[in-house]
Order: structure tokens, then sequence, then C-alpha cells
């Protein structure tokens, strides 16, 4: 799987990160191994700067749907999605926006950027309603 990740249950935090041409069924198998190990409600980064898609805009709304479908199961823990260096971020910005994350999801640039905000304090922004 072109998608490596760890799952620290101890510090619910979720590190993946995609090398290489990533698709549609590598990112519902990555989302479903979450599912499964009961991490969902686990702070993640994804950072896909070494990564390039095969997935379009469909691919995006499928994902989304998939991740609105999650958030019925338990609450989610925050999602900070890093893009492909100089890739425009609108699919990932589309994910966040049909997934219904409501506040729960943002793109950052960089990793030390993403890490900064999944670990600091949650505020009232970033609760689900």
């Amino acid at each position: 799987m072109p998608i490596i990740y760890t799952i620290d249950h101890k510090e619910r935090l979720v590190l993946a990160r995609a090398e290489g041409i990533i698709t549609l069924k590598d990112i519902e198998d990555f989302s479903d191994d979450i599912v499964a190990q009961d991490a969902l409600a686990y702070r993640k980064l994804f950072d896909g700067t070494n990564a390039a898609g095969t997935y379009d805009d469909n691919d995006v709304m499928i994902l989304a749907a998939r991740a609105s479908a999650y958030a019925t199961l338990t609450r989610r823990g925050r999602l900070a999605l890093v893009p492909r260096r100089n890739a425009v971020p609108d699919l990932a910005e589309r994910y966040i926006n049909l997934g219904k994350f409501e506040g729960r999801a943002r793109v950052y640039r960089t990793r030390e950027e993403a890490l900064e905000w999944l670990n600091s304090p949650e505020t009232e922004s970033d609760s689900e309603t």
C-alpha cells in the first residue's frame, strides 16, 4: 500500500504518509483500516507531499460520502491534510467540505504546520454539531 501509517493509541494520533501514485482504492483501504482499528476519533495527519493522486472530482465525492457516513459512527478527531507540493488544494478542500467535517479538518502546506494545529488545544470552532 502506498500509504504508510502508524496509529498511536496512547497518544490518540494517526500519522500517515502517502508516497508515489495513490488511487481511490488506496485511500478507501486506509480509511477502512482507521475505522477497523477504532481510531476514527483520533487526531490524524495525512501527508501527501510525496504522492500524486490518480483520483478525480468524482472520486473525491465518493470519499467525502464515505467520510460523512463514518461521522455517524462516532465523533471524528481532527484531520490535517498536506497536499502534494505545488498542488492546488482544491480537491482536499472539496473533500473537507463535502465530508461535513465542520471545522475539524484543515489543509496545510507543511507537515509542521499541520502537527502544530493537531497538537493545539481544541476550540469551539473545532466542535461538530
